[in-house]
């Protein structure tokens, strides 16, 4: 920078002719002019009929009067077709309950093809209760009634007695 002394540069480089802004602003309005009388000389071209939008509406009224309106055809209600789909479909249901005489009880289904099946899925004990009835269970069949004196003894020796106090 030091070279070319470019830190010592004080002018911009711009330079305006001597007496141009004395003449700026009549020069300005004589182009203003030349270029209002342009634009008034050019034309678009384009032309309306006299009385054209006087008489336009009657002509658009006179074409949409002449068109004829086409034939409407009705369609056939769904509604027919509705009920005899319903019909159809409950004859169909009362010949399947009626003529099925086939049904599958527990004792058909083999043991190992349940036993396979419920441990294929994944079931919770409330699952299970569901599919139980209460008439059909007994205390009895999970629960050994018969406890001998010895067996509630050695149970009760190794419980803790928090364990036996409810919350």
């Amino acid at each position: 920078m030091k070279k070319n002394k470019l830190h010592n540069i004080t002018t911009s480089g711009f330079k305006t002719p001597k007496h141009y802004f004395e003449s700026f602003e009549a020069d300005f309005f004589e182009r203003l002019n030349e270029k209002e009388a342009i634009e008034a000389s050019e034309k678009s071209g384009y032309s309306v009929p006299e009385n054209y939008f006087d008489t336009i509406e009657g002509k658009v009224l006179d074409q949409l009067q002449d068109k004829q309106e086409p034939p409407v055809i009705q369609l056939k209600p769904k509604r027919t077709l509705y009920y005899l789909t319903g019909i159809a479909a409950s004859i169909v249901l009362l010949f399947s309950l009626v003529f099925n005489t086939d049904t599958i009880t527990l004792d058909t289904i083999e043991t190992s093809s349940i036993e396979t099946f419920l441990y294929q899925n994944e079931y919770s004990n409330d699952d299970f209760a569901t599919l139980f009835n209460s008439n059909d269970i007994s205390e009895s069949d999970f629960i050994d009634v018969n406890i001998s004196d010895e067996t509630l003894n050695q149970y009760l020796e190794h419980i803790d007695p928090e364990d036996l106090i409810l919350e």
